[in-house]
């Protein structure tokens, strides 16, 4: 069986990658005995595996021949309790085409956008289902909207990987972004919020006009976004975990956060643990 994959990451790949598959295998467990089916949603799901584009982005480069299980692959690994049904959403065609080599009869794909997909799957969802959904997309392709979908649910635990690198380029140092990219940010953080992260400079530019900065560093992204969840989940882990580049840049913020109101406690302290010592 050839299974073509993704070409992105590096070692922080590895990093979101190891942390999920724990949380699942807790999950799975924690939920063994109790009558609920037990759903797995990957709304960006790819090909099932991942290599890494070059050697430089790992910190052996003799990983760079290996190919690894992405998070679709890791989820039908899960053994102890395996998932009864998992769904994994894909928009690219020849993604689509690899995932059926991965496919089992519990499996369903999905060749979709997420935003559209996840609603559809949410409005079919029993009382008797719990998910686990991994929203993990390469930029800012998930909508406000999408999440608050995801958290009305009261049944599902969401893995979020925040695109920060990408937002933060969106977001000019020394003026207010232009009309489409404030748009665009408005479909991310589900308003204008966003704009708390701008404020007026004490420098005054020609014609009396107001400049606007926006707050400096990463951390007031990352602590705004993370508010908006606290608004519509019942649980969210107040840590998360920065996915760095081989350079040590930022890429991505790697959040939880717990929508089912008996279960929520319980579910953040394992995701909370795992983000914290892994």
């Amino acid at each position: 069986m050839t299974v073509s994959p993704n070409d992105f990451g590096g070692p922080w790949t590895r990093t979101k990658l190891d942390i999920l598959k724990n949380y699942l295998e807790a999950y799975t467990t924690a939920l063994k005995d109790k009558p609920f089916r037990l759903i797995y949603v990957d709304a960006f799901a790819g090909s099932g595996l991942w290599k890494p584009p070059s050697p430089d982005t790992l910190e052996d480069p003799a990983d760079f021949r290996a190919m690894w299980k992405g998070s679709a692959a890791i989820a039908l690994d899960i053994d102890n309790k395996p998932f009864d049904r998992l769904v994994f959403i894909e928009k690219d065609d020849d993604r689509c085409r690899s995932l059926r080599r991965l496919a089992s009869r519990r499996v369903k794909i999905v060749r979709d956008d997420a935003n559209k997909a996840i609603p559809d799957l949410c409005r079919t969802m029993k009382p008797s289902d719990r998910a686990v959904v991994f929203l993990d997309p390469f930029a800012t392709e998930v909508s406000w909207s999408t999440v608050k979908t995801l958290a009305d649910t009261k049944k599902v635990d969401c893995w979020i990987l925040f695109p920060l690198s990408a937002i933060s380029r969106m977001m000019p140092g020394k003026r207010d972004p232009d009309p489409a990219l404030a748009r665009h940010l408005d479909r991310v953080f589900g308003g204008p919020y966003w704009r708390h992260l701008y404020q007026n400079s004490p420098q005054l530019e020609l014609f009396g006009q107001q400049n606007r900065e926006r707050i400096s560093g990463s951390e007031p992204v990352m602590e705004l976004y993370r508010e908006r969840l606290e608004l519509v989940f019942e649980k969210v882990v107040p840590t998360r975990r920065i996915l760095r580049n081989s350079k040590n840049v930022p890429l991505f913020a790697l959040y939880f956060a717990a929508s089912n109101k008996r279960g929520a406690s319980i579910a953040v302290r394992i995701a909370d643990h795992l983000l914290t010592k892994w």
